[in-house]
């Protein structure tokens, strides 16, 4: 887990060193441990370490292979790099170490851009082939390590984080306003869009190769998920075979040379990946985190009882109010963009406690997005929801109660248009599935938001964040209405998650890692259809089988549902009120024309959530204003000493 950038200089001109460090750093908390640089003219790569496997100084990067023909910068794992070594020896490959990202060079030599196809890991690397002049990078498939660029008739510039990119002054810090609407719409920027104007994210499975001669820059999709059913196994070997698979990606997922624990939430996901790594990692540490002034979002009960039950060393913390309020502009400058929900708290605050007793920490992401585990994919294809135990209380839920969202509309709308949209949505006239998505997820299209401003909507140009939403619904390869749930869940909801994840434990220099995401794993259920996923209408049922031989019954046979247990009504309403009214009630925000200026005065009496706006007016604060005062708040010393 790193910090990777490199620069091309199209014009020829040497590169100021000094420049590419100052970027470089401000990628610091991904690579506390080392770094380094090569520079030659107009081509330069630079690296911030955290060192996981091979501790010594021959895992320095940038790696070179043998005759200093290929340098390569990697943020990430491979975690199949044994395997790969192997191979590559026998084919007359020599190492300089035991690192696993040297693989990447030498797979690379052998077999060209088709490397990526054999690599098993989390991962984004930036690979400069001398001989061809050939810039190549890759994320990926899943998309858990991140990978940005910014391209002009004179450079390109890539790297892990958009900080490092806005760090050169010839690159704009201009706001995108279309990704802006994704994210009110969406909680996300869409597609490869990010909230700078220019700087475009590289999507989940695909690569990048940039020809200095030609200045000729090309993007293409190496991995997708393809459905494919198979209807000829029974639910014995179809369990049996998923176990095995599970348990290999836990197994390799393990291989450290720094200490390693597991997050445990004492939801089913962590649960299972806490119980198998408990086989390969003895004593395992576990850590998880409560909420102690609400027992609702209290799960600790559950993740107690898992780390009993496998021998688990268990260590808790409870954060609070005082907390977020303190960590708030440092959390945000982190993320790079507006926070999607207040779950990267969350994953902040149990990496934080992790980082006292490990270096690396297995987490259950991904479960809910490949098992079927969230009660919309059951509404949309099934209609019900019963069988989930629901919380309506929005501080369980993370998302707004029906009444809330009632309130909402009455506010926004009057009596007379919530009269109207009521009589819509029961008129005769069946709303089609993206339709029915769409309202299960997502706020109001830019031009029907009663909250935003008409000097924004004007910028929009008409634009709708709605076509690239329902983009991944349309594609799959499949007719299966839940599967293509899953697929939209995959490509949309998740790299939000994965996103507040990686920057809340980089932030940490915590290298955070997703069994379930193999994608091995992914493929396997591919195969696998729906009836059979969801057997007799059971969430994740596939995974509690499995999961119902090593873990307590209480934890695999639990029905409800915490997306993100995080008193954030009580805490918004009472104690983190002041904050809400200071970033939402200056002067610039109330002129800055995204939100009308009522409605930012609504947010602060909480009639409507104040979360989403509360982040656009930060992040414009922050990276747009770079305001002297907010930046004052997310010097890193100051707020790592802030909790625990």
């Amino acid at each position: 887990m790193c910090g990777i950038l490199a620069f091309i200089d199209f014009t020829n001109m040497e590169l100021d060193e000094n420049l590419l460090i100052r970027m470089r750093d401000t990628m610091y908390h991904r690579g506390p441990d080392d770094d380094g640089i090569y520079l030659h003219r107009s081509v330069g790569l630079a690296h911030r370490r955290l060192s996981i496997i091979d501790l010594s100084e021959a895992g320095r990067q940038p790696m070179t292979n043998e005759d200093s023909t290929i340098f390569l910068v990697c943020n990430g794992e491979i975690y199949n790099y044994l395997e790969l070594k192997e191979d590559l020896i026998k084919k007359g490959h020599k190492f300089l170490s035991e690192s696993d990202s040297e693989v990447i060079i030498h797979q690379y030599e052998e077999i060209g851009e088709h490397c990526l196809d054999t690599f098993n890991g989390m991962f984004a690397f930036l690979l400069w082939d001398i001989g061809k002049q050939r810039l190549f990078g890759a994320r990926d498939r899943l998309g858990i390590k991140p990978l940005y660029y910014f391209v002009d008739e004179k450079k390109i510039i890539l790297a892990s984080e958009i900080k490092a990119i806005i760090e050169n002054p010839n690159v704009p810090r201009k706001p995108d306003y279309k990704a802006i609407s994704d994210y009110l719409f969406a909680g996300r920027a869409l597609g490869n869009k990010s909230m700078f104007e220019g700087i475009k994210e590289l999507e989940p499975g695909h690569m990048l190769s940039v020809d200095k001669a030609t200045e000729d820059v090309q993007i293409k999709k190496y991995w997708d998920v393809s459905y494919n059913y198979n209807f000829n196994r029974s639910d014995i070997s179809l369990i049996d075979e998923l176990s095995w698979l599970l348990d290999d990606a836990v197994r390799i997922r393990c291989r450290s040379d720094a200490l390693l624990g597991c997050h445990l939430s004492g939801g089913l996901d962590s649960s299972t990946v806490v119980a198998m790594a408990s086989k390969y990692r003895k004593p395992l540490k576990a850590f998880s985190i409560k909420f102690s002034e609400d027992d609702r979002v209290d799960e600790s009960e559950y993740a107690k009882a898992v780390a009993d039950h496998v021998g688990a060393e268990y260590y808790e913390y409870s954060p609070t109010a005082t907390d977020l309020q303190t960590l708030f502009a440092f959390l945000l400058w982190h993320m790079d963009v507006p926070m999607a929900n207040v779950g990267g708290f969350s994953y902040y605050a149990v990496s934080h406690l992790a980082r006292q007793y490990a270096k690396v920490s297995l987490t259950g992401h991904g479960g809910d997005e490949l098992f079927a585990g969230y009660p919309a994919q059951f509404m949309a294809s099934y209609n019900t929801t019963d069988m989930f135990t629901l919380h309506e209380d929005s501080y369980v839920t993370g998302k707004r109660s029906l009444l809330a969202r009632i309130g909402e509309k009455l506010i926004y709308d009057g009596p007379k248009g919530f009269c109207s949209s009521i009589k819509n949505r029961f008129s005769k006239s069946v709303p089609s599935f993206e339709d029915v998505w769409i309202q299960l997820h997502c706020g109001y299209i830019p031009q029907k938001s009663p909250s935003l401003h008409e000097r924004f909507l004007t910028k929009l140009q008409g634009y709708s964040p709605k076509v690239d939403y329902i983009s991944p619904l349309t594609v799959s390869n499949t007719e299966e209405i839940l599967d293509r749930c899953l697929y939209h869940d995959l490509k949309v909801y998740l790299p939000s998650l994965l996103h507040l994840e990686d920057r809340a434990s980089m932030s940490q220099s915590i290298e955070s890692r997703v069994p379930l995401l193999d994608f091995r794993i992914v493929e396997f259920l591919a195969t696998v259809p729906p009836k059979q996923k969801v057997k007799c209408m059971e969430p994740k049922y596939l995974l509690r089988r499995i999961s119902s031989s090593i873990l307590p019954e209480k934890v695999w046979k639990r029905k409800d549902k915490f997306p993100f247990p995080v008193p954030e009504q009580m805490w918004f309403s009472c104690e983190l009120n002041d904050l809400t009214k200071q970033i939402l009630l200056s002067k610039r925000s109330l002129a800055r024309g995204i939100f009308k200026p009522y409605i930012l005065r609504d947010a602060c009496r909480n009639v409507i959530s104040p979360w989403p706006l509360m982040n656009v007016e930060l992040w414009f604060k922050l990276f747009i204003d770079q305001d002297p005062i907010w930046l004052g708040m997310v010097h890193p010393s100051e707020a790592r000493s802030a909790s625990c």
